[in-house]
């Protein structure tokens, strides 16, 4: 009986399947295979890896090879978790071939070959890894299952960093396996480009990590902030809060927005020392001019206009100090709508600033020529106008670069020579450079933002938000614009948090988080001395920092375990973990790492997670 079944199995393949086998050798026998190359990467100034490419795997399957189509699908289904309704659904012996499987896990690539089913085979592509998480998500942006750049970066230089491909004629059998290839290289001759921003990731952590405290502290909706290096325009943060990973679209889809280049404000207060310093240029006052602040309450048109506190004659340079709405809106009444619209195109407004990223906002300033007088007072102090995060930051970095306009720039090029455009005179922007110093070190609305010996200039925003039934509702935007240091501005941090629930002063929910972000700033430049008693930063607690202990100059990244952290500076921390593509999370306040995980002497994480705990230490 079994020598009977073996005769009727051959029977059966020779005779009445030998010409399906046959046809099916022959029609593979000669294929057409791609060869790519892979897509560039992503690095930050330091050339830290933003974004790579790894080869990965994915399945696809012939249909009309297929000898048993539910069988196949039963036993695909579940490597692939998906039902097996699904993948039967897609073995139509019409079609000639199907992806069933994109860029799956290697545990899934493993079982499809120990499956051995007909018709079904794996092919190598490339997949998007984003190495260091959530930093910069949505600056960076992702690509969709093909490799295409749809949304940030990567959508916006896709055409450098996309490989290109070739066509090669190859031997299969009928298996689909290579029997033959003409002589090629890796195909790394195909790779895309590389990219180099000017995003430093210690700079984009502290950022981060600062806008999420503001955010959660002031119960707000979202927030975002911008730290750019004031002498060459490069944009050295970029973040976004809540966080978007690119490695996880699909789980945090609705944070990929881009609030920083698309989303538009009213500025409020911030917007204030660009109107006067557009009086100063047009000489309509000088720092010492007096305006009668009308002891808090005045009308335009029957439009009335508060003040926080009642207040008679102001300087110019009070008046910017304690952000009075009735001061400057009586210096933009009388400067006037046209010349006042003329500086706010000239520094930036009402036009996308040219970034290289998908969707920048135009904002919206309406033309000069459509202004009321209540229009006009109303945008004096930053109501009635939309504007973006990053066309503030030019206009202050305006201010900081001595009167001359200077382009943000996203690319890391360092040779490449940095040319502005001057708006105001010299000493027009050191005497609003002068008045900011106001606001921060006397009795003005940014003290929060002190730091004990280095002079620091800023300005406070809130502003209230439109309402969809008209007029102004009871929700508002708080914002805080410091330059680091005034005397010799290296530094500009703007931040801005939407909808706070806990308070709306700018001054008091943003300012300390912007502080924060130039301690570790000049810290890490080395214009602000470590922890040393000559140079301490002021807090609200009277606690202060320590010495780093003597064993912090000894870690290393080419250590072999995870090295003992505790006592050294942030700045030392970061600079050993990044270098091992380590971007840790950190916990508390202060510059002295008290304690960590993973702990002293572990093996370095392989997943890349690690967490500190900071702390200032009592002496």
């Amino acid at each position: 009986m079994a020598l009977m079944g073996l005769w009727a199995r051959a029977y059966h393949v020779q005779v009445v399947k030998g010409p399906q086998y046959a046809k099916m050798a022959n029609r593979q026998y000669w294929a057409s295979e791609t060869v790519s190359g892979k897509r560039g990467e992503i690095h930050d100034r330091n050339g830290l890896l933003l974004a790579k490419s790894i080869t990965t795997q994915s399945v696809y399957v012939r249909p009309r090879e297929i000898v048993d189509r539910w069988t196949t699908a039963r036993r695909l289904a579940p490597i692939l978790g998906v039902q097996p309704k699904k993948v039967s659904a897609l073995l139509d012996p019409k079609k000639p071939f199907v992806w069933v499987g994109r860029k799956i896990s290697d545990a899934q690539a493993s079982a499809i070959r120990k499956a051995d089913l007909p018709g079904v085979y794996l092919d190598a592509e490339t997949s998007r890894q984003y190495p260091q998480g959530h930093l910069a998500g949505q600056l960076l942006g992702f690509v969709n299952v093909d490799g295409k750049g749809i949304e940030g970066v990567e959508k916006s230089f896709n055409d450098l960093l996309a490989p290109s491909s070739t066509k090669y004629r190859v031997q299969k059998d009928a298996a689909g396996n290579r029997l033959s290839s003409p002589e090629r290289g890796d195909g790394a001759e195909f790779d895309g480009r590389n990219l180099k921003l000017t995003i430093d990731s210690q700079v984009q952590l502290a950022a981060e990590q600062a806008l999420e405290r503001s955010v959660v502290r002031a119960q707000g909706k979202y927030g975002t902030a911008l730290v750019v290096e004031i002498p060459t325009g490069d944009i050295l943060g970029w973040a976004n809060y809540p966080y978007f990973n690119p490695n996880v679209v699909k789980k945090t889809r609705g944070e990929w927005k881009n609030r920083l280049a698309v989303d538009i404000f009213e500025p409020g207060s911030t917007l204030k020392a660009i109107l006067i310093a557009a009086a100063l240029q047009e000489k309509i006052c000088t720092p010492s001019t007096e305006y009668f602040c009308e002891n808090g309450k005045w009308s335009v048109k029957g439009r009335r206009i508060k003040d926080t506190h009642k207040y008679g004659n102001l300087s110019v340079n009070k008046i910017l100090r304690y952000s009075s709405n009735i001061g400057v809106a009586k210096i933009g009444l009388a400067l006037g709508a046209q010349k006042y619209s003329h500086y706010l195109h000239e520094i930036g407004f009402a036009r996308p600033l040219g970034l290289p990223l998908p969707g920048e906002s135009a904002g919206l300033v309406r033309p000069a020529s459509q202004w009321t007088q209540v229009d006009l007072a109303n945008i004096a102090f930053g109501q009635g106008l939309g504007v973006t995060v990053l066309q503030m930051a030019e206009a202050y970095l305006c201010i900081a670069n001595d009167g001359v306009r200077l382009p943000l720039r996203l690319l890391y090029e360092p040779d490449r020579p940095v040319e502005g455009k001057r708006v105001f005179d010299s000493e027009v922007s050191r005497m609003v450079m002068s008045m900011l110093e106001e606001v921060v070190q006397e009795d003005g609305t940014g003290t929060r933002s002190r730091i004990e010996g280095v002079r620091v200039a800023g300005k406070t925003g809130t502003a209230q938000k439109a309402s969809p039934a008209g007029g102004y509702g009871s929700d508002y935007v708080a914002s805080f614009v410091a330059i680091f240091p005034a005397d010799k501005p290296r530094y500009l941090v703007f931040m801005m948090v939407d909808e706070p629930k806990a308070g709306h002063y700018g001054g008091v929910l943003v300012a300390p988080e912007v502080r924060e972000i130039g301690v570790q700033l000049l810290t890490a430049s080395g214009m602000l001395a470590e922890p040393a008693e000559k140079n301490q930063v002021a807090r609200v607690t009277p606690e202060r920092y320590v010495a780093p202990v003597s064993r912090a100059s000894a870690i290393s990244a080419d250590q072999p375990t995870m090295p003992d952290l505790q006592g050294a500076t942030v700045r030392q921390a970061l600079e050993v973990l990044v270098a091992r593509g380590i971007v840790p999370t950190l916990s508390g306040d202060g510059v002295v790492v008290e304690k960590q995980k993973p702990l002293p002497g572990e093996k370095w994480p392989e997943d890349k997670k690690c967490r500190l705990w900071l702390a200032y230490r009592p002496e």
